[in-house]
């Protein structure tokens, strides 16, 4: 069983995912750290020194490892399976679970982290206006949207991690996929 958690930034997927993991005795990842691991850079220092084209390689490079894992959680990152390929490896390999969050909520979790999220920082690297990141959520999400709802499930996220949680486990059990 591998479970991939999907979803825009902030939509709880590295929160959620460990509980998940724990409450069906799998192991977790997260791919953003994995990332982080093995470059020895975190991801703003590999978006600003390599591009988002090397950072997305990367990502798919430790997609695939995962495939190579049974009983498994994976924390995707956002935009990860907005790639066709990852989008196969994901749904040949495992179950992929939407974690769903309006762009509001996105834009409240997200605001005082702007600083650490390259895709909410303008061409200098200063994080976005209140008004200008609403906007690039809202693209953003209008981009990956068609792939997030093509999920094999969907979970509304918008709640306190131990009842998305809950919600996700509840959806893992009733389709058999645990």
């Amino acid at each position: 069983m591998r479970i991939y958690l999907t979803g825009f930034m902030a939509s709880g997927k590295s929160s959620v995912g460990p509980r998940l993991a724990a409450r069906l005795g799998t192991v977790f990842w997260d791919l953003d750290r994995l990332i982080r691991a093995h470059d020895g850079r975190s991801i703003p220092e590999i978006f600003e020194e390599d591009g988002e084209a090397a950072f997305r390689t990367k990502e798919s490079h430790v997609l695939r490892r995962t495939t190579e894992v049974d009983d498994l959680v994976v924390a995707l990152g956002g935009g990860a399976l907005v790639d066709d390929d990852n989008w196969a490896v994901a749904q040949e390999h495992g179950r992929v679970v939407y974690l769903e969050v309006d762009p509001e909520t996105i834009r409240s979790r997200v605001a005082d982290e702007a600083g650490r999220r390259p895709l909410l920082q303008d061409e200098e690297g200063r994080p976005l206006s209140d008004d200008r990141m609403r906007r690039r959520i809202e693209e953003l999400l209008s981009v990956r949207r068609s792939r997030y709802e093509a999920a094999h499930a969907t979970v509304d996220a918008t709640g306190p991690v131990p009842e998305v949680t809950q919600a996700v486990v509840e959806v893992v059990e009733a389709r058999g996929w645990a």
